[in-house]
């Protein structure tokens, strides 16, 4: 949070007090507030609050247990859900967004994955996603989310538009990737073109061999009558010189 958004997360705090009867406290216990949740966006902390009333309506809320579910509400997937992310990255067609965290935690893995067998990969990746994210909430470092591209141009644009429209990536920086034309799977004007080019070529190519057909029937024939006509000859010489 800001220090400009103070005011505002006082009221959040004042509010979600008195539902428990409790008012807004003064002096040491606003600074524990404020020093715990500051590292938070406001509105995660606003929903924190709201979570936290609805599930636990016996005892009034205290700054480490909100901060616990901020911690918890940063947009970071679990262990799990990171793993299976990770392992779309095997291809490299595919386009992954995933979180800075993710990212590591596969490349520490990586050789895991390429000289062993999935099993042992996941228990690598597991502990070492378990141990990056919390350090970055340590830290307070919000969620980043990226774009790793696949060499499949169709399905780079699905998966950057869906995450688009899912929130996981802002609209503006992530324009630029969509900047390629879009997928269209009919052919293109210069397809077209081509496309008949080859017809053409495999249509003379057919009438070539036809002709060369032709031609041989043509040669053998000639042959054929040429081989008659000399046999002819000689047979006619024959009996010229048996009778003379």
């Amino acid at each position: 949070m800001e220090v400009s958004e103070k005011r505002q997360f006082m009221q959040i705090l004042a509010e979600a007090l008195a539902s428990y009867g409790k008012p807004l406290p003064e002096g040491s216990i606003l600074t524990a507030w404020w020093s715990n949740l500051a590292g938070y966006p406001l509105t995660v902390v606003r929903t924190a609050f709201r979570a936290y009333c609805t599930e636990n309506g016996e005892f009034a809320p205290v700054p480490a247990g909100i901060a616990m579910r901020c911690k918890k509400m940063d947009g970071r997937p679990d262990a799990e859900e990171a793993w299976a992310i990770a392992l779309t990255a095997r291809d490299e067609t595919s386009t992954v967004i995933w979180t800075t965290e993710t990212a590591e935690a596969f490349n520490i893995c990586r050789p895991v994955l390429l000289s062993s067998n999935a099993i042992s990969a996941r228990l690598s990746f597991l502990a070492a996603y378990t141990r990056l994210v919390a350090e970055a909430r340590a830290e307070h470092r919000p969620i980043n989310m990226f774009v790793s591209l696949g060499s499949d141009k169709y399905h780079q644009v699905t998966v950057i538009q869906r995450a688009i429209d899912n929130g996981l990536l802002p609209a503006p920086s992530s324009a630029r990737l969509l900047a390629g034309p879009a997928y269209d799977p009919s052919p293109s004007a210069e397809g077209h073109a081509q496309l008949a080019k080859i017809k053409h070529e495999m249509a003379t190519a057919a009438e070539n061999k036809e002709q060369a057909r032709l031609d041989r029937v043509e040669l053998q024939q000639r042959a054929h009558e040429e081989f008659n006509r000399l046999t002819e000859e000689r047979v006619r010489k024959y009996v010229e010189l048996m009778t003379a």
